[in-house]
């Protein structure tokens, strides 16, 4: 028999958040910003810098880019882990009950652990505390592993080819080019760049097991650490909201949860569409809008006016691979060929910037990245100079 949570509602003002991540932050800064309070409930009270996470683990970037405080940027947050979300409340796995004029729930989401045999001996990378232990692990390494060829893989290749270029580097894919989400170039472009660093790239390769060693492909084995970073499961259903078959949440064009008044969700925990119904990708990018379009319509609804209907949509990409190369779509801007792939890693620099002001203002510039901090008008093209990663088999 179940026991019944007999605990009394905490009233919380203003606006309740769950999730400390880019969608909860910027949906805490629209409503900051309206004057309105905000409480952000996040298990850890750490905000993860996700864009930074391959860089700090592949040891381009340092240990202080990979998160900073909650606190920082909200007034009031409470470290815990919410269990059930109701209309307007939220339980927490103590049995707390917050209750609030409105709630707005970007939980994110989480490595996705698919039926390959051993997966339990891949490593995850989608948390800073993920990065932080992958980092030790590699430096000591002589050889990984890195199974998925989308954003994260593809970065934190790039990454350890540049910090570490005495590792052996193995990157696998299954489907013919890497980063399928993004437009072709980027995928040829992704691949001109590390296998001119000596990453091993293996395409339209499946991995049959993963042991203590390494991966397991046609039959021979690929020894090394294993990282897996072949996707991500949205969590919205843990939660009891209505959700897709993915996890994803459901929601109505106002970003409100489907039979819901005051509960919103945005970010990699909600299925975002396009306005032709098109599913959207999980991204930092959407993540960002769409908490920022969270988090106004909650004003709206605590000012007694209705919500109003969100266009969301990918307006690119950005990526930094690693010794000052990367890789962009703008639009109809390709900016991934070779002699031009220097622009994206600022363009990086410059996005990550701006969120931190948006969310925090101009004092948040304190938990910049390192290479931002160190920004100079002309750079090397390539760092370290003169290493090349080595050659392996």
């Amino acid at each position: 028999m179940t026991k019944k949570n007999t605990a009394k509602p905490e009233q919380v003002d203003g606006v309740l958040i769950i999730g400390g991540g880019y969608a909860g932050l910027h949906a805490a800064a629209a409503v900051q910003h309206a004057g309105i309070p905000v409480t952000v409930v996040d298990r850890t009270g750490r905000h993860d810098y996700v864009t930074r996470l391959a860089a700090v683990a592949g040891g381009t970037g340092t240990l202080d880019d990979a998160s900073s405080p909650v606190r920082s940027f909200v007034d009031r947050v409470i470290e815990g882990t919410v269990a059930k979300v109701q209309d307007g409340s939220a339980t927490l796995e103590d049995g707390r009950i917050l209750q609030a004029e409105a709630v707005i729930v970007t939980a994110g989401s989480s490595s996705s652990r698919p039926p390959i045999e051993g997966i339990g001996n891949a490593h995850a990378l989608r948390s800073a505390e993920d990065a932080i232990k992958l980092r030790s692990l590699i430096a000591g390494a002589n050889s990984l592993v890195i199974i998925g060829g989308g954003a994260t893989g593809v970065q934190l290749a790039g990454a350890v080819a540049i910090a570490h270029p005495s590792i052996c580097v193995h990157l696998i894919e299954g489907s013919a080019r890497l980063l399928g989400a993004m437009p072709p170039e980027l995928g040829a472009g992704a691949q001109r760049i590390l296998t001119g660093r000596n990453v091993n790239v293996y395409l339209g390769s499946n991995v049959d097991e993963i042991t203590e060693s390494g991966a397991v492909r046609k039959g021979g084995l690929l020894e090394g650490i294993v990282v897996w970073a072949g996707g991500s499961e949205a969590l919205g259903q843990q939660f009891g909201l209505p959700a897709a078959e993915n996890g994803r949440i459901l929601l109505d064009p106002t970003l409100r949860v489907e039979g819901y008044k005051r509960t919103f969700a945005a970010g990699d925990t909600a299925l975002h569409r396009r306005i032709d119904g098109e599913p959207l990708p999980m991204s930092a990018q959407i993540a960002v809008r769409a908490g920022a379009a969270a988090g106004q319509n909650a004003v709206r609804l605590l000012k007694g006016e209705e919500p109003e209907s969100v266009d969301l949509r990918q307006l690119g990409w950005v990526l930094d691979l690693g010794g000052r190369r990367g890789l962009a779509q703008v639009g109809s801007l390709n900016l991934s060929q070779g002699g031009v792939d220097l622009i994206p890693p600022l363009l990086h620099e410059v996005i990550d910037l701006m969120g931190l002001i948006e969310t925090g203002g101009f004092t948040a510039l304190r938990f910049a990245s390192s290479s931002a901090k160190s920004l100079i008008p002309f750079r090397l093209p390539e760092w370290p100079f003169g290493q090349t990663a080595t050659r392996c088999s």
